[in-house]
């Protein structure tokens, strides 16, 4: 079943304006002018306590559309979804090589260690996917430790093993 979005608001303020989301009451997002800034993924019992209407519109709306392809199963590439993070050097080389891990395949924190250069840097690698404030744009979920296992995850072990489903992995738990 498709998720649907709950609930949306925009605020302007003088640093911009910020959509807050929050879709199928398990993803809540804050998306800029820029871009999308932070993603969580919420427990099965969370509630939204965004009370606007509907927006349908801009990143916002592509956003809300892109995931609602990708939780009915649909492959869906979020390259094209902007992002408004902030971070390090370091944390922005991890992440957008973590973004190039495409839809059905894992990598591992030593592989994306030696695809942006920094061979020594598995440790680190961890740390800054485990900082990673849009997870699913910035897919982590598809990291794993080389002997197969999940590793971790920020939102959860119980969310990178939804992920992985959803991408058609089989888990071994």
């Amino acid at each position: 079943m498709p998720l649907r979005i709950m609930a949306s608001a925009s605020v302007s303020t003088d640093h911009g304006n910020f959509f807050f989301s929050c879709v199928g009451g398990k993803i809540g997002a804050s998306v800029s002018e820029r871009g999308v800034q932070w993603l969580r993924l919420l427990p099965d019992s969370s509630e939204c306590d965004i009370h606007a209407g509907s927006l349908r519109v801009g990143i916002a709306g592509r956003l809300d559309r892109a995931l609602q392809a990708y939780f009915s199963g649909q492959q869906v590439d979020f390259s094209s979804i902007p992002l408004d993070i902030q971070g390090t050097s370091f944390q922005h080389a991890v992440w957008e090589g973590a973004r190039l891990i495409r839809w059905g395949t894992t990598d591992t924190y030593a592989g994306l260690a030696n695809r942006i250069g920094c061979p020594k840097a598995v440790r680190a690698i961890g740390q800054a996917l485990g900082t990673n404030p849009v997870p699913i744009l910035v897919p982590c979920h598809r990291i794993v430790a080389a002997n197969g296992r999940l590793g971790g995850f920020s939102a959860g072990l119980d969310w990178k093993r939804i992920l992985l489903r959803i991408e058609g992995h089989t888990i071994l738990d």
